[in-house]
């Protein structure tokens, strides 16, 4: 057991010492994405009537909107390895099962992600001092939320890759499904404004990961009111854990003849 766990964190290892080379760009990245954000949405929005605090509901927002624009470019390396040199059938041959090798691939990736997205509350709350209401803040809710939402965009982005045949297909990803996760997940809205509209509208939003990964991230740190239940969020986006990975490292399996 102790060999298997070993050889598992060695994998997820490989992942983050080949993403420590970029760390520092993907932080310039980051500041530059949170700046823009806050000039925007709360010194220029609210000319046009929104309220001067959207700007801390929409960098809240940003966090599973960049680690879901983070897992994408991951699912188009892994399917850029399966169909040329298979790099990854070296992780197969290792003395570890191979559902595990895979998935250790994925929490990986969340590790990688996790790096550097952790910096946006933060940063975000130096840039908007008073403009950010921290007074709710629960650290254990967002840790568990942060982290779900990282695992979850993890296997994700293995499942996304286990869909594509070759990199013919690849261009599909951001119009049919970044898009839509994205504009419909809740970075300019609560779920709350979507079913107050229309409840089937609401009811169907459930089933996108981006909208409970939001609605789990903000009501961690604005307070419950006005979002879904906490654990219901947090659950549902284990249910979406269980899913991704499971047919994901199923499909992956398959596509590589893994015994």
């Amino acid at each position: 057991m102790k060999d298997l766990i070993y050889i598992f964190w060695q994998i997820i290892f490989r992942e983050i010492v080949g993403f420590k080379k970029v760390l520092a760009s993907k932080i310039i990245d980051l500041l530059i994405m949170i700046f823009t954000n806050v000039l925007v949405f709360t010194y220029l929005m609210p000319y046009f009537g929104l309220k001067s605090n959207y700007g801390a509901f929409i960098v809240l927002g940003l966090i599973p909107a960049i680690s879901l624009f983070e897992a994408i470019p991951r699912t188009t390396t892994l399917v850029m390895d399966m169909t040329g040199n298979r790099k990854i059938s070296y992780i197969l041959t290792l003395p570890i099962p191979s559902s595990m090798s895979i998935a250790a691939i994925s929490f990986g990736w969340a590790c990688c992600s996790f790096l550097y997205t952790i910096f946006i509350l933060p940063v975000a709350k130096i840039i908007l001092f008073n403009k950010f209401d921290l007074s709710n803040l629960s650290i254990f809710k967002f840790l568990i939320s942060f982290i779900s939402i990282q695992i979850m965009l993890g296997f994700f982005a293995l499942f996304l890759a286990s869909l594509i045949k070759d990199m013919r297909y690849i261009t599909w990803i951001w119009a049919r499904i970044v898009n839509p996760l994205f504009m419909l997940g809740g970075f300019f809205y609560n779920w709350q404004a979507v079913y107050s509209i229309s409840h089937v509208a609401g009811i169907i939003n459930l089933f996108n990961p981006l909208i409970l990964a939001s609605e789990a991230i903000r009501a961690s740190v604005l307070g419950q009111s006005g979002y879904l239940p906490f654990w219901i969020s947090v659950l549902s986006l284990w249910f979406f854990i269980f899913i991704f990975s499971t047919l994901g490292i199923m499909k992956i399996k398959k596509r590589l003849d893994c015994v």
